[in-house]
């Protein structure tokens, strides 16, 4: 994996990435945004409690309609088999990137797997995004909901 952390900036687009679904469809991560774009959020693993409440926040923020039509995406590194672990917990679109999240930007860097998130418009560029190595760093409301206003 890359030691690179090269992160799209703001005005370009979000990699076209490979992923699996919980049943190992394969697909890419910016089929079928919508006119209204997305919040994608990359967790750091399928295990990580910090990232896992991160997606039960985009998940409220989701049911709440606070995405205003934003697609919901979680991306997991790993197999549909991670996918699925997190799919259990959430009704927003999940999927697992494989060894792609470095496609992003997000690789490791001493040992330590990077987590983010990036609002996109339907073109899929990004509108705003927030990665650290640290998954406490990696999601931030007040952004989301500002890059969506």
């Amino acid at each position: 994996m890359s030691d690179t952390i090269a992160v799209p900036a703001l005005g370009d687009a979000l990699p076209n990435i490979p992923v699996v679904d919980a049943a190992g469809a394969a697909s890419r991560v910016m089929d079928d945004l919508g006119a209204r774009g997305a919040v994608v959020f990359f967790m750091r693993s399928s295990t990580c409690p910090v990232c896992r409440a991160h997606v039960r926040e985009l998940q409220r923020m989701s049911d709440a309609g606070l995405l205003r039509g934003a697609r919901g995406i979680v991306i997991t590194p790993g197999s549909a088999a991670e996918a699925a672990e997190v799919a259990r917990r959430t009704t927003l679109d999940v999927f697992a990137s494989g060894e792609h999240h470095r496609d992003v930007g997000l690789g490791r860097f001493l040992s330590l797997q990077h987590s983010g998130t990036f609002v996109v418009d339907g073109s899929g560029r990004v509108l705003a995004q927030r990665t650290s190595a640290l998954p406490t760093a990696s999601f931030s409301r007040r952004e989301i909901l500002s890059a969506l206003d």
